[in-house]
């Protein structure tokens, strides 16, 4: 339909359907209507949409969503308040990574089982222009865990593994072998009478799959270094050398590497205690009061000379009210300016059971994670640092 922008008052009208009568009499008195809780149905195929409104993340009863077809370069960090979703389609359009809050829609209780993302440039781990992976010939079904964790450990030895950060297509080897052995895991750990199949319903209509955890809840595969940021969202010098922000990589062709031995450092060129401690400087108190202030949108025409600085935390402070909200993924707390951010590359096929072979296209997705001070981020990093790739 060629739509280029989402209202967002068209978004709210649909928080306000009531049923139409339930009967044919006359008059109408104001008894024969009553508001109801649809499942709302959305598609929003074969559009120009670039963003979505934070709108949208408010419609609890929203059960599919299809965006495919589309020019969407990220959705917002809000996603996860949908938490009736249970069909999701992104598939062609522009995105490089999801946001990590839409995880929680997956794992657990999560509702969302159909996903489909293919066709998007996803940041990835591994190079691809270093030629095609050679396969291991022990990558075949029907190995008992500790015959896949002889070949994990096999593979660890490899020369790539050693390196602080590792882009080597060796990667979604290792990665395939250890989906395996979660799953080998997961289902050992179910009671003997749990199906396995999906089943027909009594009628014959339709199929049921059993989507139990050992296949339905993602799997971590691994992380990308920490970016930290100063309080103005400027990267630190020291980390701008040897750990880009992923969000400021464009070139498609241009992999996040895997963290290796080890924890991202803090920046040594930096004395910012407050993001090292995790208290909220006066500017980011300053920017999250503003961000629901209507003036934001038309900031340069009210403000002229303000700095230049001042008027691009302003702009953002203006976008996060746009999308939703931000909050941090590990503490919840509310931020404008990301302290750190770092790519999580997950399993995440919630509708697929079989275990992946190394080169199938969805083996992971890369989910961007952000944090409101340095202090969540290296607590994430301490909580895992000794699980190896998932450092």
């Amino acid at each position: 339909m060629g739509i280029e922008t989402l209202p967002e008052d068209a978004i709210r009208l649909l928080h306000h359907m009531v049923h139409l009568p339930r009967n044919q009499s006359y008059p109408y008195c104001e008894d024969a209507y009553e508001s109801f809780n649809p499942e709302i149905k959305l598609f929003l195929s074969k559009n120009l949409l670039t963003r979505l409104p934070g709108e949208i993340t408010n419609l609890a009863s929203l059960k599919v969503l299809s965006l495919r077809n589309n020019q969407l370069t990220e959705l917002p960090h809000s996603f996860g308040r949908l938490v009736n979703l249970a069909e999701l389609n992104v598939s062609f359009n522009k995105l490089r990574w999801l946001p990590y809050e839409m995880l929680s829609l997956v794992a657990g209780k999560g509702k969302l089982i159909g996903i489909n993302t293919s066709f998007n440039p996803w940041i990835k781990a591994t190079s691809a222009s270093e030629g095609p992976m050679t396969r291991s010939p022990g990558l075949i079904r029907g190995l008992s865990a500790m015959q896949i964790q002889e070949q994990i450990d096999d593979l660890l030895e490899e020369p790539e593994f050693q390196d602080r950060s590792c882009s080597s297509p060796k990667i979604r080897q290792l990665w395939s072998l250890w989906i395996q052995l979660t799953i080998a895991q997961r289902r050992a750990a179910l009671p003997p009478d749990t199906p396995m199949r999906s089943t027909w319903t009594e009628d014959g209509s339709s199929r049921v799959a059993p989507h139990h955890a050992w296949k339905k809840d993602p799997i971590l595969l691994g992380s990308s270094h920490v970016t930290f940021f100063e309080t103005d969202c400027t990267v630190t010098l020291n980390t701008s050398k040897h750990f880009p922000a992923p969000s400021t990589i464009t070139d498609p062709t241009t992999p996040i590497p895997v963290q290796r031995n080890g924890p991202t450092p803090l920046p040594s060129d930096s004395t910012n205690t407050i993001q090292q401690h995790g208290a909220r400087s006066l500017f980011s108190l300053a920017l999250s009061a503003c961000s629901s202030g209507l003036f934001l949108s038309s900031i340069d025409a009210d403000l002229p000379e303000i700095p230049e600085q001042v008027r691009q935390m302003l702009h953002l402070s203006h976008d996060v009210a746009q999308e939703g909200g931000r909050k941090c993924s590990v503490c919840d707390g509310e931020y404008i300016m990301p302290a750190a951010e770092w790519v999580e590359y997950w399993h995440c096929s919630p509708d697929v059971a079989g275990a992946p072979r190394p080169e199938d296209e969805d083996l992971y997705l890369p989910f961007l994670r952000r944090s409101c001070s340095w202090g969540c981020a290296v607590a994430v990093q301490r909580e895992r640092g000794e699980l190896g790739l998932c450092a």
